[in-house]
């Protein structure tokens, strides 16, 4: 009796360590990601530009439907974004200024779905 019960003991615990060893390695790994990314998009005369949490984004490719550039975000304030060689947008006007505070352009925030398309009829030349 007390060696079945030993074995039955032995293989319970063997068994339940594979388990939580295996739950474990199997969501060791794994991040949590949104189903859609939130970024916010930008205009600025003719450029647009990609705002995340992280970076701005800008010289979009309509081809390819990609951000080239991307800068990365330093400061997250109240009234101000500052981006990575000194840029601040500036969040109650829109302004995006240079390091020397010169105003390169006014932002207007617009949807995804704004975004240049190529044409339907293809190249002119």
């Amino acid at each position: 009796m007390k060696l079945v019960f030993s074995s039955i003991a032995r293989l319970f615990f063997s068994y339940s360590k594979f388990l939580s060893t295996l739950v474990l390695m199997s969501t060791l790994g794994t991040t949590v990601n949104a189903s859609e990314p939130k970024y916010t998009y930008l205009k600025c005369d003719d450029r647009y530009y990609r705002l995340s949490g992280h970076y701005l984004s800008s010289n979009y490719n309509i081809r390819t439907k990609k951000f080239k550039n991307h800068y990365n975000v330093t400061d997250y304030k109240t009234n101000y974004i500052r981006i990575q060689y000194g840029s601040i947008i500036d969040r109650n006007t829109g302004e995006y200024k240079n390091s020397k505070g010169e105003v390169i352009c006014q932002f207007e925030v617009i949807n995804s779905k704004d975004l240049p398309k190529v044409n339907d009829g293809g190249k002119l030349f």
